[in-house]
């Protein structure tokens, strides 16, 4: 009883309602680091004129899925939800997690990397810009490269330890909690099979990872793919799966008192 009474009154004082999408005062902005799936030509902040990294999209990708415009994506489409906004599409195609490429390419110093896409780019703009919420979306090239998932490092990385996955991919998740305190950093995996993408080992490193980190991890469910890639069907089964977990986390960034009161 003293839950309900104590979540009427917080409505009543507060201009945003957590249970009122419409409400604008609300919208929570979301970046998006990610992998080829998170791709579509001229909506990255990579694709500038000046840019001396060489930027890669798949999307729109006509002989191979029907994602023809960027609606189709599924983060334009999760960033279309009235609780949301996009901040910035942070996303290159082919790049791993690790410092690691396919045929044992070195890709430390280059946007192939997701660590290079930390911080400022060589323009002095933040890769992520001043984001609420982040979701990391990678591991998909780091698993078909066959990059070793080596061991799991939190601290006092060498550059050896990042051309292997685990401690990679713990690198980036402290990073960015380090450089964006007060965003909600989420990761996103691409299922824990080889069949849907990423095989067992990798899955279940990013799981664990993750929750040495906090860091809350979405295991997406069957998604409709050809090519490798997320169908227009893939990626609206991609957008209410991450949709389901990150609307509640951006209530709980609103009122984090309340929920912790009225959640007991």
């Amino acid at each position: 009883m003293l839950s309900i009474t104590v979540l009427l009154i917080a409505m009543t004082l507060f201009s945003c309602n957590p249970d009122n999408p419409d409400d604008t005062t609300s919208v929570k902005k979301i970046s998006i680091m990610g992998d080829s799936y998170s791709t579509f030509e001229g909506w990255s902040n990579m694709d500038v004129e000046g840019n001396p990294n060489e930027y890669f999209v798949y999307y729109p990708h006509e002989d191979n899925t029907d994602v023809t415009s960027v609606e189709k994506t599924w983060w334009y489409m999760l960033c279309q939800k009235p609780e949301f906004e996009l901040e910035i599409s942070n996303s290159y195609s082919g790049s791993v997690v690790s410092n690691t490429h396919y045929n044992g390419v070195d890709v430390t110093e280059t946007d192939l990397s997701f660590m290079h896409r930390v911080g400022k780019n060589s323009f002095g703009v933040d890769y992520n810009g001043d984001p609420d919420i982040i979701l990391v979306f990678g591991g998909t090239n780091d698993c078909r490269a066959g990059v070793e998932l080596g061991d799991y490092v939190y601290n006092d990385w060498t550059a050896a330890d990042l051309k292997c996955f685990r401690p990679a991919f713990s690198k980036l998740l402290a990073s960015l909690k380090t450089l964006y305190p007060d965003a909600t950093v989420y990761s996103i995996t691409n299922g824990n099979n080889e069949v849907s993408g990423l095989t067992r080992p990798y899955a279940k490193s990013i799981e664990k990872v993750c929750k040495h980190y906090g860091v809350t991890n979405i295991v997406l469910k069957d998604i409709e793919k050809t090519d490798g890639h997320p169908t227009y069907k893939g990626m609206q089964s991609i957008c209410e799966q991450v949709y389901e977990v990150v609307k509640e986390g951006a209530k709980h960034l609103l009122f984090p008192s309340l929920y912790a009161t009225s959640h007991r």
